[in-house]
Formats: C-alpha cells, sequence, structure tokens
C-alpha cells in the first residue's frame, strides 16, 4: 500500500485520468458528475472519536466504502482514500509546504480502512500539525477512478467527516552537549533543545563558541543521538560514537539559530547576529518614516541566516533598523548614501552596520512595484528581486 503525504500524487492521478485512448464526445454528457441509483458511499464506524494514551493498540475508527459503479465493457476502477481537515478542500491549490491531505491507493478489493488509536494520534500531531487534547474535525473522501475507458468518464466520489479529539504522548526531551554549546563533552551537562511542536520541530536560538556538538535523548548518555549527514539531514544514531564526522560543527562564535525536524529527518544551523530586522523610510508602503511603526521582514528557522519580505515597494529612500523605534540604534545601510537597487545583477549588494545609525546612508527604489528584499546579516548582504 502506497502512503503519499501530499496532494501531489493525485494530481498525477488525475493526469492520468486524462490519458486514456480518445475516441472522441460521442456522448454530452461525458463530463457530467456521475448520476446512479446506487452511488459511491463510504461509511464511518464512528463520527466521534476521543483517543486515549493507555489505549493505543485498540480500533480508533474504520471507513467502509461500496463498490463503484460499472462504468462499461473493459473498464476496472481504482480506489483513492483521501482525509485532510476539515475546510482545506484536501489542500488543493496549497503548496508542498501547505499541504496536509493524505492520499492512499487502495489495493485491488479491498474496501475497507482502519486507524489504530496510536496511528490516528500520530497522524493528527505530525501530519495535520495539531497538539494534544484539541478537537479537530477531519474529512474523508473516497474516490473511484475509471481505468481504460474509451474516453474520460469523471469519478464517482464519497465523502464524509468526523471530529476527533487527540491525546499528547508526552514531550520527548533532547539536549545539546558539546565544546560548542555546553562548554565541555561531560554529557551530563547538556543543554535542552526547546521543543516546538511535541516530539517533532526543536528550535534553539542563543550563542555558540567555536567548535562542535551533538543532540542526544537522554542526559550522562551519548546515545541514541541524533547526527547530521549531507544535505542538511539528521540520521538517528544508536549505535556509532563520536567522530569528527558525526557532529553538528560551528565555525563562528555568536547568536545562531539550530532548528531540528526529527520527523522529516532535517536540520538548519545558522549564525543570525540580529534578532529583527525593520524596514523604514518613505520606500515602504504604508510605513514612510514613522520608526515606532517600521515594517518587520520575515525570518524562517528553516533558512536562519536570512531575513525576507515580499510586497509593493514605493519609489523613494529605505533602511534597514535593528531596533524598533529608536532613531539613535543600530541600523544596516549602504555604504554610500542615495546606493540604488533595481533588482539586477548590477546592483551593489554590500550592507553595512551602522551602530548609531550615522552617517544617514539610504537605498533607493527607482519603480514602484512588487519586490523581494532578502536580506542576509551573516553575510551582510541585500538583494532585491522584482516580482
Amino acid at each position: 500500500m502506497k502512503n503519499i503525504k501530499n496532494i501531489i500524487s493525485f494530481i498525477i492521478m488525475s493526469l492520468i485520468l486524462v490519458s486514456c485512448e480518445d475516441k472522441g464526445l460521442e456522448n454530452d454528457g461525458w463530463l457530467q458528475d456521475p448520476n446512479f441509483p446506487n452511488p459511491l458511499t463510504i461509511d464511518l464506524s464512528k463520527k466521534e472519536v476521543v483517543l486515549a494514551k493507555d489505549n493505543e493498540n485498540a480500533n480508533a475508527i474504520t471507513f467502509t466504502w461500496t463498490k463503484g459503479n460499472d462504468r462499461g465493457a473493459g473498464t476496472s476502477l481504482t480506489y483513492f482514500f483521501r482525509m485532510d481537515i476539515q475546510g482545506k478542500n484536501f489542500s488543493e491549490g496549497l503548496t508542498p509546504d501547505e499541504t496536509t491531505a493524505i492520499t492512499e491507493e487502495i489495493p485491488a478489493g479491498v474496501f475497507t480502512k482502519s486507524y489504530t488509536v496510536k496511528e490516528l494520534n500520530s497522524l493528527l500531531l505530525k501530519n495535520f500539525k495539531r497538539p494534544g487534547g484539541v478537537v479537530t474535525n477531519l474529512e474523508v473522501q473516497i474516490i473511484a477512478r475509471v481505468n481504460n475507458g474509451v474516453q474520460y468518464q469523471k469519478p464517482e466520489v464519497s465523502t464524509s467527516g468526523f471530529a476527533v479529539t487527540s491525546f499528547s504522548p508526552g514531550p520527548l526531551p533532547l539536549f545539546m552537549v558539546g565544546d560548542a554549546i555546553s562548554g565541555s563533552w561531560d554529557y551530563s551537562t547538556g543543554k535542552i533543545l526547546p521543543e516546538k511542536t511535541e516530539r517533532t520541530i526543536y528550535n534553539f536560538i542563543g550563542d555558540f563558541t567555536i567548535g562542535s556538538f551533538k543532540v542526544i535523548e537522554k542526559p550522562s548518555s551519548e546515545l541514541p543521538s541524533y547526527d547530521p549527514i549531507a544535505g542538511n539531514k539528521i540520521v538517528y544514531n544508536e549505535t556509532s560514537p563520536r567522530t569528527a564526522d558525526n557532529v553538528f560543527k560551528v565555525a563562528e562564535a555568536g547568536r545562531h539559530s539550530f532548528y531540528l525536524d526529527i520527523d522529516k529527518e532535517i536540520y538548519a544551523f545558522g549564525y543570525v547576529p540580529y534578532e529583527n530586522v525593520y524596514m523604514v523610510g518613505n520606500a515602504i508602503t504604508g510605513i514612510g518614516w514613522d520608526i515606532g511603526k517600521a515594517k518587520p521582514m520575515t525570518w524562517d528557522p528553516k533558512n536562519p541566516e536570512v531575513f525576507i519580505f515580499a510586497g509593493q515597494f514605493d519609489a523613494g529612500e529605505f533602511k534597514l533598523a535593528l531596533d524598533l523605534g529608536n532613531w539613535g540604534g543600530r541600523f544596516l545601510m549602504p555604504a554610500v548614501n542615495g546606493t540604488v537597487i533595481k533588482g539586477n545583477a548590477n546592483d551593489n549588494t554590500t550592507v553595512q552596520l551602522m551602530p548609531n545609525g550615522s552617517p544617514d546612508n539610504k537605498w533607493v527604489i527607482e519603480t514602484t512595484g512588487q519586490y523581494e528584499l532578502t536580506v542576509n546579516p551573516a553575510k551582510m548582504t541585500i538583494v532585491l528581486k522584482k516580482l
């Protein structure tokens, strides 16, 4: 059985639908929704489910559906089961990062799908990012795709929903230890890695020194650990002792962000010298030169070294404040006042820190429009891109 975590597979599936041999549009109603006396129907064993930690192996819910209607000589049906948060339209039209729907192709001859308490609770916590102890309304759907038709036929679809209350399995504490973070390789002195999404996402922002560190599960024990591998991936390590290759390395002392997603097996680590970057100036739509209302740029722990803003800029000037509401505070500015940035290869991307906001250098936007501005304080660069 093939599990697919996002709706891309369903889009691919839909493309397959139109790949059947086209003999023409003899039937004027060929794109109408199927209308049968006994339509495909999905039934749920429960409409309200309350999950409990002490009953993890028990059945939580079962979905059953009727056999789809015969669609003509030589045709067959393939069934797809979908689930998503109610109201999200099974994530159709969303980006992969926004998608939460699951889509599963059902083996031939199977007309039922069940989840145990543990499986459904894990799905709520990890896929739907729902905390324990809350009610989530979910929507389910069964789709009967028509195969081998002489022309495309719309599938039968049946949709239903249910409410489920999840439980918290409890936190999974992780610890950072090493000369770069805790001062030594004494595994009993690890610093806790803050848990942002239960048992899944962790993020620490703070000071590191030059050196290296590991992420461990148990204080005083080197193993098990979560070790870095190529491509900003991580691996769960239960057997291999520390080497120079299976530790996280810190090349520059200072404030960094360390992001870890043990479900997706990825990490992000970067130098983040400043907590916020704000835009101010008459080029910033709706802000002007009001330092108290300077517009914050967006920071993402999965891409920690940059701040980004995408939207309208007006023709005019702007600079970047690091301290909201303080003209005498720290600013990021161009080296030369009046530096024009147009969003092309000839732009001067160099940024300088002005600790007291002086000299009063500004960037210039010549043409009002939609732009994406990316500021990298770690590398002291600024890049404008026209959208």
